[in-house]
């Protein structure tokens, strides 16, 4: 797997967000780690890298239940973006188990694991394998 360089963690709970952006440091070993508290203000990060050409994350952890464009309005919106088309993974990180939700994601090619928070040991590994996966 390449050195991943740059995730978006796109949490409202800023306690959450705090825990994911540390796990996401220190056991998926990205170096720098954005956090967002709704859909809105990553897509427009994501509209601004697109615009300037800056860094395009390698990984987006994503809830589904947000204030202003939930994690449903950020995948319909993303899939317009050029960006969809670069290999950005998208894991779902939410308290949601719905199997509706589960099998919604489904229809999102660029979503690549639905896992539950909050994010364990077993979790971790699953979005380790994931990672090393789609990399090969």
């Amino acid at each position: 797997m390449k050195t991943p360089k740059l995730a978006y963690v796109v949490e409202d709970d800023r306690i959450t967000a705090v825990i994911t952006e540390f796990i996401v440091k220190k056991d998926l070993r990205y170096r720098a780690v954005q956090t967002f508290g709704n859909g809105q203000l990553a897509f427009n990060q994501l509209q601004e890298v697109v615009r300037t050409g800056g860094s395009i994350p390698d990984l987006i952890l994503l809830d589904l239940n947000m204030p202003q464009m939930d994690g449903w309005e950020f995948l319909d919106a993303f899939g317009t973006l050029p960006l969809a088309q670069e290999g950005v993974r998208v894991f779902i990180l939410t308290s949601s188990i719905q199997p509706t939700d589960i099998e919604k994601s489904t229809h999102y090619k660029e979503v690549k694991g639905y896992f539950s928070k909050p994010l364990g040991k077993v979790n971790v590994q699953r979005m380790k394998s994931l990672l090393w996966e789609a990399s090969d």
